[in-house]
Order: structure tokens, then sequence, then C-alpha cells
């Protein structure tokens, strides 16, 4: 009897230990993917500042306080494509210039190639061409038959113009005369030569034929003043750049990015935003 309760026992003990659920086994979690880091901003590998006049349609203020215009819009693309930071500073052509050769500005924009000039700055290649016209009163445009500047300020007429402009060499050569240089009224901006022509104290006003028109369309002028048959000769426009400042190798850098620009098609993209 005892045996067979012990043999029961066991065989309840091997049964009860079968029937013993399984340990569950614990899945370890997957692993958790790993975030892509975000891409580092792109260096800057300059940073230049830019001097800009207002100067419509090529450079000027906004209503936003911002630089804008076509040497705005170009300067930008080349310098987006250099991965150069620009900061721009406004002012007058002669405060911008002293400014330049002092060293306080990097890079001026629509400027003419001259020796003076190369002795202290850098030029990139040409950008855009310009042409100065002759703008007088409507009143007297029929009495002015001139068919040059020299025929105009030989004939003891005035002749308004912006300090250190450069007009070309035809202007030069009589600003150099000193018979002739007295018939040239200085202004340290196109709104003051409009002043005087519109005032009487000059007689015409040399300016760009682009600016001249947007000037007096953004005036109301456009009535009293208009564009004389006089226009002086087509001429390459330039970035300038500081040789205290800037490199050759910059200045290279700059030139390559301009050639690209125009291959690509977006530099008569951006003309023709102010061709309209």
């Amino acid at each position: 009897m005892n045996n067979y309760r012990l043999i029961s026992s066991v065989v309840f003990c091997v049964v009860f230990a079968g029937c013993k659920p399984a340990q569950v086994q614990t899945e370890a979690p997957p692993p958790t993917p790993a975030v892509a880091a975000a891409p580092a901003a792109p260096e800057v590998s300059c940073q230049l500042k830019v001097g800009y006049e207002s100067w419509e349609p090529y450079q000027f203020r906004g209503y936003d306080e911002q630089a804008n215009g076509l040497d705005i819009d170009i300067v930008n693309a080349v310098a987006k494509g250099m991965s150069c930071e620009l900061i721009f500073s406004h002012g007058n052509w002669q405060q911008l210039l002293a400014q330049f050769r002092q060293g306080e500005l990097d890079v001026l924009l629509g400027a003419s190639k001259t020796p003076a000039r190369e002795e202290f700055a850098l030029f990139s290649e040409p950008y855009r061409n310009e042409q100065f016209q002759l703008f007088v009163r409507k009143t007297d445009a029929d009495k002015f038959g001139f068919e040059s500047v020299a025929q105009m300020v030989a004939a003891k007429h005035k002749v308004g113009v912006v300090s250190d402009y450069y007009y070309g060499d035809q202007v030069s050569a009589l600003y150099a005369d000193e018979q002739m240089r007295g018939q040239f009224v200085e202004s340290a901006m196109s709104e003051q030569n409009l002043a005087l022509l519109l005032d009487g104290q000059v007689d015409g006003m040399l300016e760009d034929n682009f600016v001249g028109r947007a000037l007096l369309r953004r005036k109301g002028l456009s009535d009293e003043v208009s564009a004389h048959q006089v226009k002086l000769p087509e001429s390459p426009i330039y970035v300038m750049f500081s040789k205290q400042k800037v490199s050759a190798e910059q200045v290279g850098a700059f030139n390559q990015q301009l050639m690209q620009l125009k291959q690509s098609g977006q530099y008569q993209q951006l003309v023709g935003k102010y061709q309209g």
C-alpha cells in the first residue's frame, strides 16, 4: 500500500512537472532607427561690404529699406554661387567712393574703369553697358539743337553732373579745359541735378537714359523734362573691388560665377525684370 502511494506520488509529480507552463521569452525591442543628422549649413567663405546708391533701376533702397535693383540682383546671384555673404551700405556716390578708398567698403557697383581708379581698385569683367543722355526742360527742347555736349557748353549753357561720376573721355576733356569747366555744375546725386534743372540753374543734365526716365516717372515730371537727342557713347560697367580688402583670387571667383550666371540664362531673366 505504501509502495502504491509512493509510485502514485512520483507519477503525480512527473505529470505535474510536465504541465508546468513554459517560461515566456521576452523579445528585445527593435533597435531605434538612427535619425539622420540635419545637413550642416554651408560655410560662408567670404563676407563683403557692398556700397550702393539711389540710382533706380540699377540700385536703390526700396520701401522695405532693403537694397534693390538690377545691380543688386546680379551681385546677390553671383555671391550666392561663391558662398559669400553681402552686407549692403547705402549712400551717395561721393560718400561711397570716399569710404571705399579708406577701406571701409569692399565693393562698389556700377563703376566705370579708369586709370585713376585702377590705382586703388580691382575690376570684374563688364556685367552691363551704360549710356548717358542729355535731359532738358521741355520748354527748351526745340531751342536746343545741339549735337553734342561740347556745343552746348561752348554756347555758355550750364550742364548738371554728379560729382565723381565718369561720363567718358569727351566730357572729361571738356571738364579738364579751364574755359569749359565753369559750365558744369556738380551735385551729390541725380535728384539734385533735376531740382537745379527745374529751377533754371542749369540748362541740361547728364544722366543714364534708363535712370533719367525712371527718375522722371517716379517724380511725376515727364511732362516737364524730356530726353534730348544728345547721347554719349555707350560704355562697359564693372564691379569695383578694394585692393586693400579683396584678393585677386576672389575677383577671379566672382568673374567665374558671373560667366556661369550668363550661360545659365539666369542673367537675362534678371535683366528682363527691369525692361518693362
